[in-house]
């Protein structure tokens, strides 16, 4: 265990070709992007945030002491919900089958995790769960992405209860959610009031386990947000 504790973040791959300002002889060679601002919150919290690129096995699990599966493209829908038209979903080919893979190192080793959007539905879905395939309205996309477009409230007695109270309100950049529950894991938050749709599974946690998620982005939210203190409040015992 670190005394600081180092906090792995996983990412996107795109293409050379996809980011602005690469030579166009590097088009066709692979780019791990990594947004900011996940960084940046482990930072404030007090770890040291260690970008995990897509080459990296589960063997790097084992040298860090939290891990952050960070937002962004869908799970592909042949994963969890094959029957479901697949044109609805855009996702990144072979992010699934790396990020189940530090996933599953991580619960082997006890390290805590804290799924952001599409690390939420990671989870759920690595535990056996399904999604739904689309859900527009929680998709505020064409606002900054710091607006608080509805409220999450929360169970009694959950980690996020403790973290935040009773109920907060949150950006929303999803149009994916959770439909079945995976195996072990509790809904302990839901949509609330605003124009999305209510009533969507908002947060997770798994049971008599170190691994918590949320639906909405917290790292883009003003400020340093007390769900990061929890991951490396637990990254360090």
């Amino acid at each position: 265990m670190s005394e600081i504790p180092l906090i792995g973040i996983t990412g996107r791959r795109k293409k050379g070709s996809d980011v602005n300002g690469v030579l166009s002889v590097q088009g066709e060679l692979d780019i791990d992007l990594f947004f900011t601002n996940y960084g940046r919150q482990v930072s404030m919290a007090g770890g040291i945030p260690v970008l995990i690129p897509r080459d990296a096995t589960a063997q790097v699990v084992s040298k860090l002491d939290g891990i952050v599966l960070s937002g962004g493209a869908d799970v592909d829908p042949k994963i969890h919900s094959p029957e479901e038209d697949p044109s609805l979903s855009k996702f990144e080919p072979g992010r699934d089958s790396h990020e189940f893979e530090i996933l599953t190192g991580a619960i082997e080793n006890d390290i805590p995790v804290l799924g952001i959007c599409r690390g939420l539905q990671v989870i759920n879905v690595h535990a056996g769960g399904t999604l739904f395939q689309d859900i527009p309205d929680h998709a505020n996309i064409n606002r900054p992405c710091d607006d608080r477009h509805h409220k999450v409230r929360f169970g009694e007695n959950s980690i996020l209860s403790g973290i935040y109270g009773s109920e907060i309100e949150v950006n929303s950049l999803h149009h994916q959610a959770i439909d079945k529950i995976g195996e072990g894991i509790k809904a302990t938050g839901w949509s609330s009031g605003g124009e999305a749709t209510e009533e969507v599974i908002e947060a997770i946690e798994i049971e008599n386990s170190q691994i918590l998620a949320v639906q909405w982005h917290p790292e883009l939210l003003p400020g340093a947000d007390p769900i990061f203190n929890w991951l490396i409040t637990h990254a360090t015992k």
